[in-house]
């Protein structure tokens, strides 16, 4: 091979390695392409030449970014072939925190058509990263003076003690001006029990010695008309003390309980109380009257609320072993509800129940500005921490607007109003 050879094959392949290079970096390609073109506010951060992604593949890059009537436009070059939507959204997306930034498609539906070749689309801004911490540091500040104290958080958790503190002063001032009575109340009534039952042992004794005619009384009844009238007279006297005993054994059957229920809903981001008393007159029989969806009417609602606020309950129920069967006004109108210990029998497991109520059979309104049509029903699981303290999950309203519900109840005995309310049940039969 001489020399010129040599340099012709030298120059021939410095071409071909050339055009390569040319052919690469100026990013030609064999490939069809279509033009969408995308208006932004702001795209700060896209590059030129950045990928086009849709549902995370790419189908195209931007061949250009600049300014028209006050907006960014993003010309883009979409594989021939690739079908986008019309309803489609275009952001600027990115792969990491820190990582390149691309377009990203989200895809639309097929319904709304297909995007053609020099159609003009409107792009979604995204919150830069920037502007987000920016906003969670302002947050950040308002959440620090709430716990400081500046906020309204700290104002409402202060009203909210000042008031509980004065409920509570004024229960104590009851308790402690009850009690000593009660006290005494309730040995006296325990003495006299015990001697109504002398008594009764008696008169059974002495009613059986009269109808054999033994002993005195036996002899000095002679005739069967005095005989009969005096049995009856003891007998009544019998029945009699029988009926004071019963009364004065409901004085201390009486059972009350002071509930309270918190619930928080996130999708309205409010939350409401219950209050009521729970009173048992006897053994697995109860009434429940209270307040219900109890809030301060001054707050200002943070999100679209349904509930019916600042209502009543009144209801009358039933223990029946693992159930807990109720029916009379829930939240203000008529219904029933029922609450279920699946593991009624198993002391490890029982503090679990199952909760389903139905109420507003017959609605037929609208509700800031949404028809409701179907009846109520809510169901729930509870799981009880203590005696006193009950925390669970509630579902409202599932027919129509399905808000779950953050729940704790406390629930404590009062025996101080169980005695004022036996005592006010013993001069109503002595009246």
């Amino acid at each position: 091979m001489n020399g010129e050879m040599k340099v012709g094959l030298f120059v021939l392949v410095g071409s071909v390695l050339f055009g390569t290079a040319v052919f690469m970096l100026g990013d030609y390609s064999f490939q069809k392409f279509y033009t969408i073109n995308a208006e932004f506010i702001d795209v700060s951060g896209l590059p030129n030449k950045a990928v086009a992604k849709l549902s995370g593949v790419e189908v195209g890059k931007i061949r250009k970014i600049y300014l028209k009537n006050e907006k960014v436009v993003v010309e883009l070059s979409v594989f021939d072939g690739v079908k986008i939507y019309r309803d489609a959204r275009f952001l600027v997306g990115s792969t990491s925190v820190i990582g390149s930034k691309f377009l990203q498609i989200n895809q639309g539906s097929p319904a709304a058509g297909k995007l053609k070749d020099g159609d003009t689309v409107a792009g979604e801004e995204s919150l830069q990263l920037d502007r987000a911490l920016a906003k969670a540091v302002t947050s950040l500040e308002g959440l620090v003076q709430d716990i400081r104290g500046e906020g309204r958080l700290a104002r409402d958790i202060d009203e909210i003690l000042a008031n509980l503190k004065e409920v509570t002063g004024n229960v104590n001032d009851l308790v402690n001006n009850t009690q000593p009575h009660a006290e005494k109340i309730a040995a006296n009534l325990d003495s006299v029990t015990a001697k109504l039952d002398a008594m009764l042992t008696r008169a059974d004794a002495l009613v059986e010695k009269i109808d054999r005619g033994e002993g005195v009384a036996g002899a000095l009844i002679s005739d069967q008309k005095m005989k009969t009238e005096v049995s009856e007279a003891v007998t009544n006297l019998k029945d009699a003390s029988a009926s004071v005993k019963s009364a004065l054994g409901r004085v201390g059957g009486f059972h009350t309980y002071l509930k309270w229920d918190y619930k928080y809903e996130p999708l309205a981001s409010s939350s409401k109380n219950n209050f009521g008393i729970k009173i048992y007159p006897r053994e697995n029989r109860y009434y429940y009257l209270g307040g219900a969806n109890m809030v301060n009417t001054k707050d200002t609602a943070r999100g679209t609320d349904y509930e019916v606020m600042n209502t009543v309950d009144a209801q009358l129920g039933w223990d029946v072993k693992a159930f807990d069967l109720y029916a009379g006004v829930l939240r203000g109108s008529g219904g029933f509800g029922a609450r279920w210990k699946p593991f009624y029998q198993n002391s490890k497991w029982d503090r679990l129940t199952v909760l389903l109520e139905a109420s507003e059979f017959s609605r037929n309104r609208a509700i800031k500005g949404r028809d409701f049509n179907s009846p109520r029903v809510d169901a729930g699981v509870e799981v009880a921490l203590n005696k006193y303290v009950t925390a669970g999950l509630r579902l409202n309203d599932m027919a129509e607007t399905k808000r779950l519900n953050y729940t704790t109840r406390l629930l404590f005995e009062d025996k101080d109003i169980s005695y004022l309310f036996g005592f006010a049940t013993l001069r109503s039969l002595g009246k």
